[in-house]
């Protein structure tokens, strides 16, 4: 039934550094199925692949690498596992792994170009602002022609276009437009609903687009709206089991409600909130920021 079972099993199992008996254990099958599986002798079936890719943290309803040759397959992980890193922004490992991912790739698909294109501009810390928005908007044109940035919402955005249209209203805030850069979170997240993306790539990039929407908003003075979206932020990352940004989103709340001149009994609850659940995530940056604000502001020890 699956074409790239056995490869996709050992991989996975590699990935994880598991022996067969401890992955078998894991899938709740025998060492000697599991070695079947592994030398093309016994399928693998559908929700041991579900099983399996829930295990390294893989996108479940994507079915693609069930068909897949080996070379093929490789390539896959590949790509998923340098998507993975450049969403969580650790840009090193990305600067490290792109070379070798451009070596072993074979494909001339749009889709790929697109995004090794996109993330070189992404990652490149010295291009000034101006030129990379203009190379981004350059890049979303190669899958979106005659792109109009101020009709958005027509638009049904892949992962990747999602992605660069992010890119462009993160260089705009640095650059200082604020208004423009808000414009686009904002169009963004109201194309939400129409967005061609998986349920993974939602949880992973509309949290931190309104995050980022509401850090701008804070900076324009727009406190009152800055707020709204760092409680829908945080609504999303629940609803969508993300808690990854939620020590930021508190923390964000905290720090726009302390510019609007709140009381302090106010916004030290939210200051508390982001400290302990950044504890707990060991995020010790946030944990830090709070602790030497806490001294600055006057709070007792958390």
């Amino acid at each position: 039934m699956i074409r790239a079972g056995n490869e996709l099993l050992k991989i996975a199992r590699k990935e994880l550094k598991l022996s067969q008996t401890d992955m078998g254990e894991r899938l709740h099958m025998t060492q000697r199925t599991l070695s079947r599986i592994e030398t093309g002798d016994r399928d693998l079936r559908v929700f041991e692949y579900f099983t399996l890719m829930g295990m390294i943290g893989r996108p479940t309803d994507d079915l693609s690498p069930l068909f897949l040759e080996t070379k093929e397959l490789r390539n896959y992980n590949a790509f998923l596992e340098l998507r993975g890193l450049l969403r969580d922004n650790m840009l090193s490992e990305v600067r490290q792994r792109l070379p070798e991912f451009e070596k072993i790739l074979t494909s001339n698909q749009t889709f790929i170009r697109q995004f090794i294109i996109f993330t070189k501009i992404y990652i490149d810390g010295e291009m000034p602002h101006q030129e990379a928005i203009d190379k981004l908007y350059e890049t979303l044109e190669m899958s979106v022609i005659n792109f109009d940035k101020n009709n958005i919402s027509k638009y049904r955005f892949t992962y990747n276009e999602i992605y660069i249209v992010f890119a462009i209203a993160m260089r705009l805030e640095k650059l200082g437009d604020l208004d423009n850069a808000a414009s686009l979170y904002k169009a963004l997240i109201e194309s939400r609903g129409s967005a061609a993306a998986t349920k993974e790539d939602m949880s992973a990039l509309y949290p931190s687009i309104m995050f980022n929407l509401s850090n701008v908003l804070g900076k324009a003075k727009r406190y009152h709206e800055a707020l709204e979206y760092c409680e829908s932020a945080r609504r999303l990352c629940v609803e969508l089991k993300n808690s990854r940004l939620l020590p930021h989103i508190l923390y964000n709340t905290a720090w726009i409600q302390r510019l609007m001149g709140e009381e302090k009994r106010i916004y030290r609850t939210y200051y508390n909130r982001a400290y302990h659940v950044a504890y707990a995530m060991d995020n010790k940056e946030i944990v830090d920021i709070i602790k030497k604000e806490a001294e600055e502001f006057g709070f007792s020890e958390f």
